[in-house]
């Protein structure tokens, strides 16, 4: 009976939802915001923020954080034009940018060994993709390409006047590797995710590094409910607490399947070692850009053997998670004040997107946005992403934005 008792008491703890604002630290201060009302000498032009579209036209109003911004206008029959302005917190700053009518021109047909790799004219995103033909004043000017899975490439080219100058750009493509992810579950609290949280931040860093392993960090309601990284995301936890079954802390969860000795690193190193040989199934990219206040994400996803997966059965899952993250004194009771790899939300939902429907061969986009939380620090922000297999819990691939 206490046993039954003390199972409903844990479920129940499970369903409670909380609200969802991250805790605050001193370190954690508000993001300084500022406006920029944006002008031009024709109305509907694109206003690019720092190369993103803001999906916004002239004439109208951004917001930014606090600092030095690259607006960019765009419009058909128009030379794209840019400006750098600062950013001041809580001010209005009026902008004018007047667009050059396409009269004086030349143009660049571009193309790559890399099909639709993103073209961009002097640090700025063309909204083209290879192969395809940009217009540019006479002049020197620098073209570079992007596209996922390569190292970008760019060239300095002469612009002649009512000339076409045709320029192919090799991109050196990335050899693929497994990346191993490590699923770890704390408590402020706990005593032993200590030296647990100081084993991961070790392995991630310094052993393998990020290009081999990564790491998430959900936050439980055990031994202490009051946890403040669980109580900023009680929705997120709970789901992955019970995806995984996990009843103490520190649990740590190795690609979904192995579950080592959390405090010990031999443990742990074992099989993340186990994993890195597994069989490679998919390659990954992970992007993400931050406009005025919205996080916006794309993952590409790249099959490389898909023999025997079940598609409609696995899921894409986006992670955004925040690092760095330190305080005065300690939130919790094991005397830690700064904490790594914390999950702050996942996207668009903690069930995924469903690879449902996806060819054997096939490389498809994913995209997603979040609203920046007030207490979150934007340079702390990583996004980490994974193809999970529902029912068995395997993780084939994972990657990230970390360098």
């Amino acid at each position: 009976m206490i046993k039954q008792f003390a199972i409903l008491v844990f479920l129940t703890l499970l369903v409670i939802s909380c609200e969802t604002n991250p805790p605050t630290s001193p370190e954690n201060p508000l993001p300084q915001l500022g406006k920029a009302f944006i002008t031009a000498n024709v109305s509907d032009a694109e206003i690019w923020l720092d190369n993103v579209n803001t999906g916004q036209i002239t004439p109208d109003t951004v917001e930014a954080t606090v600092g030095t911004h690259t607006f960019t206008l765009k419009k058909e029959e128009y030379l794209d034009a840019s400006q750098i302005v600062e950013i001041i917190i809580d001010s209005l700053i009026s902008l004018t940018i007047p667009l050059t009518e396409v009269t004086q021109t030349g143009r660049l047909f571009i193309s790559s060994n890399a099909i639709g790799a993103q073209i961009y004219i002097d640090h700025v995103n063309s909204g083209k993709m290879t192969p395809d033909t940009v217009l540019a004043t006479p002049g020197t000017h620098q073209v570079e390409l992007q596209r996922a899975f390569y190292n970008s490439s760019s060239q300095q080219v002469e612009v002649i006047k009512d000339s076409l100058i045709t320029l192919d750009i090799n991109l050196e493509e990335i050899l693929p590797s497994n990346v191993v992810l490590i699923e770890d579950f704390a408590n402020v609290s706990c005593v032993p995710c200590v030296t647990s949280n100081k084993i991961i931040e070790s392995l991630t860093n310094v052993t393998y590094g990020h290009s081999k392993l990564v790491a998430i960090k959900y936050p439980t309601n055990f031994p202490s409910p009051n946890d403040p990284f669980y109580l900023a995301n009680t929705v997120d936890c709970n789901s992955r607490i019970s995806y995984y079954n996990v009843f103490f802390a520190p649990t740590t969860v190795i690609d979904g399947i192995i579950k080592p000795i959390s405090t010990d690193s031999i443990s742990v190193m074992a099989a993340v070692d186990e994993r890195l040989t597994k069989e490679l199934r998919f390659r990954m990219d992970v992007t993400s850009s931050v406009v005025g206040t919205e996080y916006f994400i794309t993952v590409t996803v790249k099959v490389i053997n898909g023999a025997g997966i079940d598609f409609s059965n696995s899921v894409l899952q986006t992670v955004v998670t925040e690092t760095d993250i330190e305080f005065a004194t300690p939130p919790g009771s094991n005397g830690e004040t700064k904490f790594y790899d914390v999950m702050r939300v996942m996207l668009p939902s903690n069930s995924g997107q469903s690879l449902n429907g996806m060819s054997q061969t096939e490389e498809v986009i994913f995209q997603s946005q979040t609203s920046i939380n007030p207490n979150w620090v934007v340079d702390n922000l990583h996004v980490i992403a994974f193809i999970q297999n529902i029912s068995t819990k395997e993780i084939y691939q994972a990657s990230s934005t970390f360098d």
